[in-house]
């Protein structure tokens, strides 16, 4: 068991130590990370063997600007003898926007083997546009935020727009007599510009006696709507068509909030 140790050992001292890359024996996955990709760090598990064992997902990670950095748990004694002969974790960095980052991840500052050292310091690495090489009806303009008529203050849409240029807009406004309304629709591009014309939706709830309450939420198809920036040259105008349910068509321009 001393010799499992101190084979353990003698390979954490390397992965830390023998640095062949900016990452060392660590990984992104994927390797060549774009904005639409969910990031991750792939690295030597430390809550299996070695001579310092970690917590299992007690790291934190946080983000200045560009660089992001990882504080890896604190050690424990517990022996952990179901491993794998080269286990490894998977550390979640999250979807960043096109860009070029460092990453630095640092030892644990307590626990019962307190140690100070850096693993990985100021790697560097690079996230490219999901929409780069895409070809049209593909958006390359990024149209989330909060959007509303300056002709009708009491009135707005929320829009979110990922990098796979899926779109959920909800738009928020007032019935006749006052009372808050909300609507969702979530419309496809046909072109880079523009999109279809989706069922706009209503949603409900029963009330109940807790929050939420119990009662599954339901909706209604009230008309349809549509997005259209053509002809506006920025990602900041464009303009929303919709008809209601036996209404007529109507028209909005819209600009993006911008306090």
């Amino acid at each position: 068991m001393k010799r499992l140790i101190a084979l353990y050992a003698f390979l954490w001292a390397c992965v830390v130590h023998a640095q062949l890359s900016p990452f060392g024996t660590s990984s992104l996955l994927p390797v060549n990370p774009t904005s639409s990709d969910n990031l991750k760090l792939s690295m030597l598990d430390r809550s299996c063997g070695g001579a310092f064992r970690y917590k299992a997902d007690s790291h934190r990670v946080t983000m200045a600007q560009n660089v992001i950095t990882v504080t890896l748990g604190e050690t424990t004694n517990n022996i952990f003898t179901l491993c794998p002969l080269y286990p490894r974790e998977e550390i979640d960095l999250g979807r960043l926007p096109a860009g070029s980052y460092f990453l630095n991840v640092n030892e644990a500052p307590n626990g019962i083997a307190p140690r100070s050292g850096v693993v990985i310091a100021n790697a560097p690495f690079t996230v490219t546009d999901a929409r780069a090489t895409k070809v049209a009806p593909y958006v390359r303009l990024d149209y989330s935020g909060h959007w509303w008529d300056p002709n009708d203050s009491g009135w707005g849409l929320f829009i979110w727009h990922d990098a796979r240029d899926n779109v959920l807009a909800a738009w928020f406004t007032y019935t006749p007599d006052g009372k808050p309304m909300w609507y969702v629709f979530q419309p496809t591009w046909t072109t880079n510009s523009s999109t279809a014309t989706a069922l706009l939706l209503q949603t409900s709830r029963l009330p109940g006696p807790t929050s939420p309450p119990p009662a599954p939420t339901s909706y209604a198809t009230v008309g349809s709507a549509s997005l259209d920036f053509t002809n506006f040259g920025t990602a900041d105008e464009g303009k929303i068509t919709y008809t209601f349910t036996s209404g007529a068509q109507q028209v909005r321009t819209i600009q993006r909030f911008k306090p």
